[in-house]
């Protein structure tokens, strides 16, 4: 058996039940590592997990970049455009649109109520009915929204308004003639179905539905002398990743080579902007409380070697004595830091670990939806991470012990070292 290890094991121990104040700072320096991993990786764990499910819900809840005509054309891409467009690897799909301004009236205070009618097409976003749609089935929503006069309201709109899936609604759409007067438009749609993103600056504004109907509108508005069935307001294009670089070499893209045909707006230009700086946020607090975190168990574990020195200061004279190197010392004190450390790391990681499981699977720790754009705590279970936290602790604790024994255990005199009482 490997002497250091043997020794260290036998020794530890025995002076833990000796001596009631190295036991207490065994203690303390244990639970101070223990609590220091359970910390970091709910902190890791719940701050990724916020950053996660909101990107996830700006990256499907509409597109993150807009291109609109400056002019009324018949098409609002041509080819050059979309092959430029899909140079860049992470767009993901590009879907037109059509926006109307439109007025409600709610059916429990007949108040008049503006809203933005989105009209879609067929293959818009898929991601966006199957992480959105909370009431009504999948195919059936689809189904009557694109062949029929079916629209989506949002729960929150529909619970203001008094409505629920099967509900008539007549829907005004606002319109300018030639000569500057505004005029509506009525049609009456019924909801099939109810989304939810818990973002209000979607919900509180958006109702969804075919995009045929506003084309049809404004075919028959006398907005315009060129009817055109396949007229379109814009294009949104998905990307895969919402960073403001990547975001805005698009944009600088579409203006330097179409900036008197398009328009675009990405993401960071409308009120989604207060949602990403609020998830650069989480960024600063899990850097923060890891800071802290280290700073707590570096302090800790210095005052655990100091007080260990003292209390094996006889030991290390006798062994330099004897004629043991002080490399064979060192050893034996890193071998104390493993036999402290390891039991509070199985131990932190099992609670962290579980606690992060069950709040995965049962969401029992809530949240004011309004506030945090969702209802639960989320968290991200990462194994790379959870090894990380792991392997930085590890680190930060050996490479203390390591250092401070380098600097003391050699400059301590062993004939002095055996007098020391």
């Amino acid at each position: 058996m490997n002497f250091e290890w043997f020794f260290s094991k036998k020794t530890i121990w025995k002076d833990c039940r000796k001596s009631k104040i190295l036991r207490t700072i065994v203690l303390v320096t244990q639970n101070t590592i223990c609590f220091g991993i359970i910390v970091s990786i709910i902190t890791f764990s719940i701050g990724f997990g916020f950053k996660e499910i909101i990107k996830k819900k700006l990256l499907n809840i509409q597109g993150q970049i807009t291109i609109t005509n400056r002019k009324i054309n018949n098409s609002i891409i041509n080819k050059s455009l979309k092959k430029d467009l899909f140079l860049f690897k992470f767009i993901r799909r590009i879907n037109t649109f059509y926006e109307k301004d439109v007025i409600i009236c709610d059916n429990k205070s007949q108040n008049v109520e503006k809203f933005i009618f989105k009209g879609i097409s067929k293959d818009y976003n898929p991601i966006f009915f199957q992480n959105f749609l909370v009431i009504g089935y999948l195919e059936k929503v689809k189904k009557k929204l694109f062949s029929d006069y079916g629209i989506l309201l949002s729960k929150k709109v529909s619970i203001s308004l008094g409505l629920n899936i099967g509900s008539s609604i007549i829907v005004n759409f606002f319109f300018y003639k030639k000569n500057g007067n505004p005029f509506f438009i009525s049609k009456k749609f019924y909801v099939c179905g109810l989304y939810d993103t818990s973002i209000p600056e979607f919900d509180d504004v958006y109702i969804i539905g075919n995009i045929k109907h506003i084309q049809y509108f404004h075919n028959n508005s006398n907005v315009n002398n060129n009817r055109n069935e396949d007229f379109l307001e814009g294009v949104e294009i998905f990307v895969s990743d919402i960073s403001f670089d990547k975001i805005i070499s698009i944009k600088k893209k579409v203006d330097q080579k179409y900036s008197d045909n398009f328009l675009v707006k990405t993401i960071y230009d409308q009120s989604y902007e207060k949602i990403i700086e609020w998830i650069k946020i989480f960024d600063i607090n899990i850097f923060v409380i890891n800071l802290i975190v280290i700073i707590t168990v570096f302090f800790n574990v210095i005052v655990f070697f100091l007080i260990i020195i003292i209390e094996r200061i006889k030991t290390i004279g006798i062994l330099k004595t004897l004629g043991a190197r002080n490399k064979v010392i060192h050893k034996i004190f890193l071998y104390y830091i493993i036999q402290i450390l390891v039991p509070p790391l199985i131990i932190g990681n099992s609670i962290g670990i579980i606690f992060l499981f069950l709040q995965n699977k049962f969401r029992f720790l809530s949240l004011n939806k309004i506030q945090y754009y969702v209802d639960f705590i989320p968290v991200y279970l990462n194994i790379n991470y959870i090894l990380f936290i792991n392997l930085f602790i590890f680190l930060i604790c050996f490479s203390t012990v390591f250092f401070s024994s380098w600097f003391i255990i050699n400059k301590i005199p062993p004939i002095n070292s055996i007098e020391f009482e």
